[in-house]
């Protein structure tokens, strides 16, 4: 069988079909790199890594300068989380073909998982010199924007990132980050049941989805979602903290405190969740308990101002005001 009808296959998704092919060509032309190098994607595809990092050295060694083979083992690298090993395989596709996008976006990704936004962006316009439009490195742009808490610019990237891929998870993910800090909980909550729909086990879309409905008042729909989570231990935090929202809507003050005191015990220097905990104990009538919520709050975000103000306040309700003005950083107090 040719090497291209075995492509063919592997193109249309007939994995089983196109890896017989692969290896029955191979079993021909033992040394035909290109095959070596498809054989090993769709191994990689498949899940064996290790068979596909072997398969796809093999086609290097047989064809050291084709970029793309470089390329692919540096995704393999990447699927492993070995991001030194990744960007190694990427530079040398670089060097090998400077107007790789593919190698551009996948550095520009690596640097955005290490925190770096400025890099990423740099390397993503980079990217998008060679290949304006190429979905990945429109997620990534899409992405740096989220981070720096500039939604409306991301759903600029994210929208045509989706338009030219829709089959991804991904992507789909990020536009629905990028719809929800718009305030758009409608189309957020499409966006993240399309990637649940491509991905059912990603669980930051479901944790959006609830929270997206929660926004939309659909509070029966958002609990059995933050349930969910919460039952399968997945995106603990986010679940409980959901649940407590979801029975404060309700008018369920006591149960709402229960969950986010669920919250609170699992990241102890959380605002939202010392908030949330002393604004439930507030409504309850016990100021001195609302009070302790946020001191012990501060002592564990000692800069978190969003605890000082509402602590030094309720302390002046009690009567305390020399305590609230040491809380307020009163010179002499």
């Amino acid at each position: 069988m040719s090497l291209e009808t075995a492509l063919d296959l592997h193109r249309h998704g007939e994995l089983d079909a196109a890896e017989r092919a692969y290896r029955a060509h191979l079993a021909e032309a033992p040394d035909d790199a290109d095959a070596l190098y498809l054989l090993g994607v769709l191994r990689q595809q498949r899940g064996a890594g290790d068979e596909a990092e072997t398969l796809l050295r093999q086609a290097i060694a047989r064809a050291p300068d084709v970029a793309r083979y470089h390329l692919a083992l540096g995704g393999v690298h990447m699927h492993r989380g070995d991001e030194a090993a990744a960007a190694a395989c990427f530079e040398a596709a670089l060097a090998l073909d400077p107007n790789c996008a593919e190698a551009h976006g996948a550095l520009g990704h690596l640097a955005f998982l290490g925190g770096d936004t400025a890099a990423a962006e740099q390397r993503f316009r980079i990217g998008r010199r060679v290949e304006e439009d190429d979905p990945l490195i429109l997620l990534g742009l899409g992405n740096v924007h989220l981070a720096r808490n500039d939604p409306a610019n991301a759903a600029k990237f994210l929208t045509r990132a989706a338009e030219r891929r829709p089959d991804d998870a991904a992507i789909q993910t990020s536009l629905g980050r990028a719809y929800f800090e718009q305030g758009a909980f409608a189309f957020a909550e499409q966006a993240f049941a399309n990637a649940l729909r491509l991905r059912p086990e990603l669980s930051l879309a479901r944790l959006y989805l609830a929270r997206a409905k929660l926004r939309q008042g659909k509070l029966e729909e958002a609990r059995a979602g933050f349930a969910a989570l919460a039952e399968a231990g997945t995106q603990p935090f986010g679940a409980y903290a959901g649940l407590g929202d979801v029975a404060r809507q309700q008018g369920q003050v006591v149960k709402a405190l229960k969950f986010y005191r669920r919250a609170l015990a699992l990241d102890p220097a959380h605002p939202g969740a010392i908030n949330a905990c002393a604004w439930c104990m507030e409504w309850l009538g016990d100021l001195a308990g609302a009070a302790q919520y946020l001191a012990t709050g501060l002592e564990h975000a000692p800069h978190a101002d969003e605890l000082r103000r509402p602590l030094a306040e309720l302390l002046e309700r009690l009567g305390r005001s020399d305590e609230a003005a040491r809380v307020r950083g009163v010179p002499g107090a």
